[in-house]
């Protein structure tokens, strides 16, 4: 069995998703103007953001968070893939870790996705004989590292904070806040340049053919500055990524050996490259 052209965009595409926000680490956040103190993001509540500030407020309540738990759904022609699991949000892409179940429906099945050390490890059920098939994101010398590489990029702090300050066209505070999480999260949309945001352009498996010019996230934000929910559609696809549990105690870890697949993941994906 083959991975097809659209099962690689898919798990990208929510890996995009949850990695969007919660790679905004602490690295960066003084060139940007502000620090990883708690009482950098306390000085901006979120009644007073502004386009200008938002990103930098947002990185720096989560680098003081560090963890959260995400759970997403993303409906896409009449079906819907569910993820669900835990983030750790380092100061770079290296100490940064995810741990995620995804169903995939009928035609897929469910798949398990960890990333430790910048290493991705993928469970894709009977095409990987039920074991994590294990990519090295900074080998690019496979089809597999060049497939998922450049997913390094949304996990580096300085480029996503920069990403995300560049492509940011507009930014309006929108309606009255709504309970998420169990605190009164305010929502705002925020319209992105998707020619400016260079991860969308090296999306794997020819997703970025399907983006739009634009993009455009409600984010609803809690009293403390974190994300509670952000949602967006891209190309009919809707996307809704919630955020919980942050700060809580999570533990990430690498599959044990006896769990990791000797086959070639380079090779089973060779068949998307045909469409």
């Amino acid at each position: 069995m083959m991975m097809t052209r659209k099962t690689t965009s898919l798990v990208a595409a929510v890996l995009l998703a949850a990695l969007s926000l919660s790679a905004c680490g602490d690295k960066d956040d003084k060139a940007a103007g502000t620090s990883a103190d708690p009482k950098a993001s306390s000085a901006n509540t979120s009644k007073d953001l502004t386009q200008a500030s938002f990103m930098s407020v947002v990185t720096a309540a989560q680098s003081k968070a560090r963890t959260s738990h995400v759970s997403m759904d993303v409906g896409f022609g009449g079906q819907s893939i569910k993820a669900e699991g835990d983030v750790e949000i380092g100061a770079s892409a290296a100490d940064t870790a995810m741990s995620m179940t995804m169903d995939m429906g009928s035609a897929v099945g469910n798949m398990e996705l960890r990333l430790v050390d910048q290493v991705f490890y993928l469970n894709f059920g009977p095409m990987t004989q039920n074991k994590f098939a294990k990519i090295d994101l900074t080998d690019d010398s496979n089809a597999a590292g060049q497939q998922y590489g450049q997913l390094l990029d949304q996990m580096d702090p300085s480029k996503q904070l920069e990403a995300f300050n560049e492509a940011m066209t507009s930014f309006e505070k929108k309606g009255s806040p709504k309970k998420i999480d169990g605190v009164d999260a305010q929502p705002y949309e925020l319209v992105l340049d998707t020619a400016k945001i260079a991860s969308v352009a090296e999306l794997p498996g020819g997703a970025a053919d399907s983006m739009p010019k634009t993009l455009t996230y409600t984010m609803f934000l809690g009293p403390d500055n974190l994300p509670r929910r952000m949602s967006t559609e891209v190309s009919g696809s809707a996307i809704t990524v919630d955020y919980s549990k942050w700060g809580e105690t999570v533990e990430i870890k690498a599959p044990s050996a006896a769990e990791i697949s000797d086959q070639d993941l380079g090779k089973l994906m060779s068949g998307e490259l045909a469409g």
